[in-house]
């Protein structure tokens, strides 16, 4: 059944994911619950009691769980794990009692729980029906099934927002999507794993949002190993401390660990008083005012052993034109990820476990990915690590260029640290929502082009806004376009001639094709 719920949720995270974005695709609740999920389908195949299958299922997607909806999600699965406590099989009153209790643990770690969100969707899938030993369990969970969808369809009319938005709750629906995955699972009915197809609800409508209505910039997640001396008071106290710096608080604890997800201002703050109750174990912080990248696939790329050297390098990146990219400039393993979906501090872990090398680099390319990178180094073992803060894709190539193996590792980092500062990094996409900032006003559809990870210009054709982003490199000698994915040869050459058109001919421009999802352009000037 949960292998059942995970596949629906990958056929369908896209289409949740799309509930809730910006002009640029950041939007990641469908990808969260599904990478939450998606946990339970390695290793425990020989379990063939329910109450360990449960217990073992629900600690992994704990320490798996990304974003809100994701945390909610595990803690759901957490509170049937509870009821099952001690069964080795479930009739239909177990069940219905093991829906209660998930939904009422999952709102008792929300420190201010909403109507209209995929709490209420959990709590009243199974409120109306009698728990009944005589109760067929498929059709106890199409009961479920139809009660959530109907509950679905209220949120917009129970948070104001989402009717401002014209969407049903994203994690909502991502919830009907685990219950149907649930009862073909229980019918032994497979699921076929398909391409996303276009998208089966409208997506968000942001024309009347603006960013300015993000109170709190900053999503926080942080998984800690608890420290045996901390008491229930020191966890009230963080709880006090927490709800008095920020929102959308998800915190959930055992005897072992502490999970946590936050929005707020003060990331680091956060970060600095949970060390004071354990090891941080996973940390990850999204400005959510600045996603400008779409989900991409997380994991890394199989890798080889390496033979043994002095240095190994790391680097994350996504596309396979890219990949050659840092392949040919020298990386020894990639680790792929981006924005919004970013690679854990075990993906690391694991691609530095296979380099034999006396000391390992990593490039995280990405800002969201930086303190990741710098957690792994600091669980590395056996080795060596340092992380060049590279927050973008042109930054890592050119820090990358600027790598000498016969240099010593702190000439190495300050070398390659003085290339990135060299680096103005553009990424060119089209906006797939219109916004209102107080920066700058973008149409659905527009041409839109980021500046160092800052959104700069929106025009209606790519000859107006490449016009703009020449304002920017204008003192630059060698312009690098990555092409993306959907992208042809003789497209991207045109858009060469285009910028050189606006630059003078002193400028040398090469094509590269990158195939990286989401961007049409990304541009590398030096």
């Amino acid at each position: 059944m949960l292998c059942g719920a995970a596949a629906a949720l990958q056929n369908r995270k896209e289409e949740i994911n799309s509930l809730n974005v910006f002009p640029v695709p950041d939007g990641d609740t469908g990808t969260n619950m599904y990478m939450t999920i998606d946990a339970v389908r390695s290793g425990r195949g020989g379990i063939r009691n329910l109450a360990q299958y449960s217990e073992a299922s629900a600690r992994e997607m704990m320490r798996a769980a990304r974003g809100n909806s994701g945390v909610i999600l595990s803690l759901f699965f957490r509170g049937m794990a509870k009821t099952f406590s001690g069964h080795e099989s479930a009739d239909a009153e177990l069940l219905t009692r093991a829906f209660r209790t998930g939904a009422e643990e999952a709102r008792k770690a929300v420190l201010n729980p909403v109507e209209g969100t995929i709490l209420t969707v959990m709590r009243e899938c199974c409120s109306a029906y009698p728990a009944s030993t005589n109760q067929d369990l498929s059709s106890l969970l199409d009961k479920f099934y139809h009660a959530a969808n109907e509950t679905l369809k209220k949120t917009p009319e129970m948070l104001p927002v989402l009717k401002r938005a014209r969407v049903v709750d994203s994690g909502g629906l991502g919830f009907t999507a685990v219950l149907d995955g649930m009862i073909r699972g229980l019918k032994d009915e497979p699921i076929i794993t398909v391409p996303e197809k276009t998208e089966l609800r409208p997506a968000a409508n942001f024309h009347e949002f603006e960013t300015g209505d993000i109170a709190f910039a900053y999503c926080t997640e942080c998984l800690v190993a608890r420290k045996p001396s901390v008491t229930d008071g020191m966890i009230s106290e963080f709880r006090a401390f927490i709800t008095g710096i920020g929102d959308s608080v998800v915190l959930t604890e055992d005897e072992e660990i502490i999970k946590l997800h936050v929005h707020s201002n003060e990331p680091l703050r956060v970060l600095a008083r949970l060390a004071e109750l354990g090891e941080l174990q996973f940390s990850k912080i999204e400005n959510m005012r600045a996603q400008h990248q779409s989900l991409t696939s997380a994991g890394e790329q199989p890798e080889s052993r390496m033979p043994d050297k002095k240095y190994g390098v790391i680097a994350v990146a996504n596309g396979s034109g890219l990949t050659d990219v840092f392949r040919e400039l020298g990386a020894d393993a990639i680790v792929a990820g981006g924005q919004s979906m970013n690679p854990s501090a075990e993906d690391f872990l694991r691609s530095l476990k296979n380099l034999s090398c006396e000391h390992a680099i990593i490039l995280p390319n990405n800002s969201n990915i930086v303190l990741t990178a710098q957690q792994a180094a600091k669980l590395a073992e056996g080795k060596s690590v340092e992380v060049i803060r590279s927050v973008t894709i042109p930054q890592g190539i050119s820090a990358l260029v600027a790598f000498d193996s016969d240099l010593g590792p702190a000439e190495n980092i300050q070398k390659m640290t003085a290339a990135m500062a060299s680096v103005t990094s553009i990424a060119i996409t089209r906006a797939v929502r219109s916004m209102d900032s107080d920066k700058i006003t973008v149409k659905k559809n527009q041409i839109i082009g980021i500046v160092d990870n800052d959104l700069r210009y929106a025009a209606d054709s790519l000859e107006d806004c490449l016009r703009s982003l020449a304002l920017d490199i204008e003192d630059k000698e060698i312009i690098t376009i990555y092409y993306g994915k959907g992208v042809g040869e003789d497209e991207a050459q045109r858009t060469a001639g285009l910028l050189s058109d606006a630059l003078g001919p002193d400028c040398d421009i090469l094509t590269i094709p990158g195939e990286q999802p989401v961007y049409m352009y990304i541009i590398s000037a030096e």
